[in-house]
């Protein structure tokens, strides 16, 4: 078995793994990019970019944000319609107050796309090895360095990120951990033609429909002319129905009241495709001897949206900003790593902790029917949900009860 040597091993070149590699590009650390797809590679997302990815990008030496602007095929879009279970909605703008050629606050993006891009970016550092193809079955650590196997080669390395998504293999060889099926969301979603009373501006739609609570079915517009339509179910939910989630989408965009009118005429372009999204409610150490997790593999899907990329891009920011101490240390073991799990908790904990109690809310149509009824109505509230997706703050006055009495007598 051929063995090959590193510093740094990076398994899965998804956004966390590019975003961690980037940052580390010409400090002198040899870096393996371990990707078992070859890209461009197929990958199941709704396709939202958050304000949270473009603001990481901006931080990426190499002018990755100008480039992604000025190179990758995308539509601008300027806030969220929130359309709630009595069919009531609101639209809230991401920016309340937009100068003439003002940059979109978010985008929405083939997710093949934004990964090839930032894939490609890869390519301009000699110090990055990328290596296509190669799926790691085992990852074993010892004193002095951690080895990663695939069937026929063998890589080591000082230290290894895994950014290997939900099914992490770095995390299974490394924790042995059985993970309750409430801390997974089961999302599936299509490509879709000739959906009817898309909104003006491309606010990405979310809708909450009773039978999905605290999921929710989207319909983004897409490049090309498409749509990515498709919905989020908590996965205990889906294991107490008697239907697949093909069988839910088909029916939704059938026969419900609200959906099926807008794609009456629609066809679906492919096929539906299914994922799992990790949830950051599941609480665990996300680094150890030798190693570090990241983005999906490190459970950072927010519990509430579903936003996993920009969360993920962070988790490689700040990793990078770790291993470089780390490297001039030369120290990998559990406590020189643990400033990074702080780091991490630091940055997440406290939102993604609202933002669950959020997603408990959630389960209340009436709760939805009062805030977004209030929402359409008045500009103060529909301010508030706008501030929600920038402002911890205002989340944690989402969670409060006495919140909701006050709209209710508003």
């Amino acid at each position: 078995m051929a063995t090959y040597e590193f510093d740094l091993l990076i398994v899965g070149a998804g956004p966390a793994g590019c975003t961690l590699a980037l940052n580390l590009a010409g400090t002198g650390i040899r870096i393996a990019m371990l990707e078992k797809d070859v890209f461009p590679r197929h990958k199941i997302c709704g396709d939202a970019l958050s304000g949270k990815v473009l603001n990481v990008m901006k931080r990426i030496p190499g002018n990755v944000y100008e480039r992604f602007i000025n190179e990758v095929d995308k539509i601008p879009s300027w806030g969220i319609r929130f359309t709630a279970p009595n069919h009531h909605f609101a639209d809230v703008p991401f920016l309340l107050n937009r100068d003439e050629g003002q940059p979109a606050p978010g985008y929405i993006c083939r997710r093949n796309d934004f990964d090839n891009f930032m894939f490609e970016r890869l390519k301009e550092h000699p110090d990055i090895q990328i290596i296509e193809g190669e799926k790691i079955e085992l990852v074993i650590s010892d004193p002095d360095q951690v080895v990663a196997k695939t069937q026929n080669h063998e890589y080591r390395g000082k230290v290894i990120a895994g950014a290997d998504g939900v099914h992490s293999i770095v995390r299974k060889s490394q924790q042995n951990n059985l993970v309750d099926k409430k801390h997974f969301c089961l999302g599936i979603r299509g490509y879709f033609e000739n959906v009817g009373d898309l909104h003006p501006e491309n606010f990405i739609e979310l809708i909450f429909l009773k039978r999905l609570l605290p999921g929710y079915f989207w319909i983004f517009p897409s490049t090309g002319g498409l749509v990515n339509a498709g919905f989020g179910m908590m996965q205990n939910r889906i294991s107490e129905c008697r239907e697949n989630l093909s069988q839910i989408l088909k029916d939704i965009i059938s026969n419900d009241p609200l959906i099926a009118p807008r794609f009456s005429k629609a066809r679906i372009v492919g096929k539906a495709e299914a994922h799992t999204l990790p949830l950051g409610t599941y609480k665990f150490n996300q680094f150890g001897h030798r190693y570090i997790l990241l983005g999906d593999a490190a459970f950072l899907v927010d519990p509430f949206s579903g936003e996993g990329i920009g969360n993920a891009m962070a988790s490689g920011e700040i990793a990078a900003a770790i291993l470089k101490q780390n490297f001039i240390n030369n120290d990998f073991s559990a406590d020189s790593l643990k400033p990074y799990d702080t780091r991490l908790r630091r940055r997440f904990s406290q939102e993604f902790r609202t933002m669950s109690v959020i997603q408990h809310l959630a389960h209340s149509a009436g709760l939805f029917n009062l805030v977004v009824d209030k929402a359409s109505k008045n500009r103060a509230v529909s301010e508030l949900l706008t501030a929600m997706y920038s402002n911890d703050n205002i989340r944690k006055k989402l969670t409060r009860p006495g919140f909701y009495m006050r709209l209710l007598f508003s």
